[in-house]
């Protein structure tokens, strides 16, 4: 069976797509999961959380099946891209009984996705920032996990900067932002299938994720560090929202 294929890439503001349910299936833990021909879905990875959003099947649902179904995270396992569904037995034996070959509509929580398209971005930029305030480049973050409120960049060393070389980082990023600069990504194939750059300015950095396209959408952030085991760990939060 074909792969699902990925459209969160290259239209990362696409919020809906109509597809076919290829496969309905359980994981290790019993937690139904669907296998799309398409999706606009992205597996959470890389610190980004995995989009949430629904499924509406394009008849009305047969016995215990609804005709909306919440997707409640998408994860990727091996060469899969996995919808995970809230769905009871009833409603999960039902929905097996019409694949593969189901069609459904499948739509994004855009304010999900939208908030980390605009944090993903704001916390490369941190980093980046943080490099030109201190004039030297520093190690990579080893993780930056995303929530629904922020971001967070960890960085495994202490003593590197402080909390006014991260005041004045934030000043610059704001700015920064406010000028309106092109936000691009893009596949490198030398490097490997799924190997992907963020570019931004005169910066590039490995990351496979979805960003907006301009750092205006960013908007005002604020930033606040805090040291903890040995892991000095930046948080980067929105200062207003986004209308």
């Amino acid at each position: 069976m074909n792969p699902t294929l990925p459209l969160f890439h290259q239209q990362p503001y696409l919020q809906t797509v109509q597809c076919q349910i290829h496969r309905l299936e359980r994981d290790d833990s019993g937690a139904p999961f669907a296998l799309l021909s398409e999706t606009v879905f992205y597996p959470q990875g890389g610190g980004q959380l995995g989009d949430r959003g629904l499924l509406t099947l394009s008849e009305p649902g047969a016995g215990d099946v609804p005709q909306v179904i919440e997707i409640t995270t998408t994860k990727r396992k091996d060469d899969e891209i996995r919808h995970y569904l809230k769905l009871d037995d009833a409603g999960f034996g039902q929905l097996q009984s019409l694949v593969p070959g189901q069609v459904v509509t499948a739509t994004l929580d855009w304010s999900l996705r939208y908030q980390q398209m605009r944090i993903h971005s704001a916390m490369h930029l941190m980093h980046c920032l943080l490099e030109q305030t201190l004039g030297r480049s520093i190690p990579h973050p080893v993780r930056s996990p995303l929530n629904d409120q922020g971001g967070e960049n960890h960085y495994e060393f202490m003593g590197e900067f402080d909390e006014q070389s991260l005041e004045r980082a934030t000043q610059e990023l704001n700015r920064f932002c406010a000028a309106g600069h092109a936000v691009r990504t893009q596949a490198d194939t030398g490097k490997g299938p799924g190997y992907r750059w963020w570019q931004c300015g005169e910066w590039s950095i490995p990351c496979g994720g979805v960003h907006v396209g301009n750092t205006r959408e960013i908007g005002a952030v604020t930033a606040s560090m805090k040291i903890r085991k040995n892991t000095t760990r930046v948080a980067v939060s929105f200062a207003v929202e986004a209308e």
